[in-house]
């Protein structure tokens, strides 16, 4: 997981060097604010946004998500939220299928908590369990865009 604040570069702008952190960033100031809730493509299915405005929830109504072909990046654009983090060294159970390429498991409670107020993201990557659309203890409301980046367009 990556934290970051898009009006100020320097707490992720040597990290994300790729091309494709700066086309799905630029995108997000271009292009998200404007946009209906949704799915929209930016390079077909390798980079695509989910654009949408939810209510907060308490941990205990909602789940930890792990992707296996993308990349997350989830980005604040009015509102707030807590998105809750596990890292991969705490589930309490895990089946690593190398064939079928998946991993299952079971996240303890213990998790860290990532605030997300306007114009900060979070990348979360393959396999990292994250919980998003947590009450933050501020607001009840987030309008979010979370851009699905495949793995391969940076061969992870």
């Amino acid at each position: 997981m990556l934290y970051g604040q898009y009006n100020k570069p320097h707490t992720y702008n040597k990290l994300l060097t790729h091309p494709v952190w700066e086309t799905a960033l630029s995108w997000i100031q271009a292009h998200a604010i404007n946009l209906p809730d949704g799915e929209h493509e930016i390079q077909n299915l390798d980079i695509y946004a989910n654009i949408m405005s939810v209510t907060t929830l308490k941990p205990e109504d909602t789940f930890f998500e792990v992707h296996e072909e993308y990349i997350d990046i989830h980005y604040c654009l009015s509102g707030g939220e807590a998105i809750g983090y596990a890292p991969i060294g705490e589930p309490t159970e895990k089946e690593l299928n190398k064939e079928k390429d998946y991993q299952l498991f079971l996240p303890t409670e213990k998790m860290s908590l990532c605030i997300l107020q306007p114009h900060n993201f979070a990348v979360f990557f393959p396999t990292e369990p994250h919980m998003p659309k947590l009450q933050n203890g501020m607001d009840t409301t987030v309008k979010k865009v979370v851009i699905k980046i495949k793995k391969s367009m940076l061969e992870i």
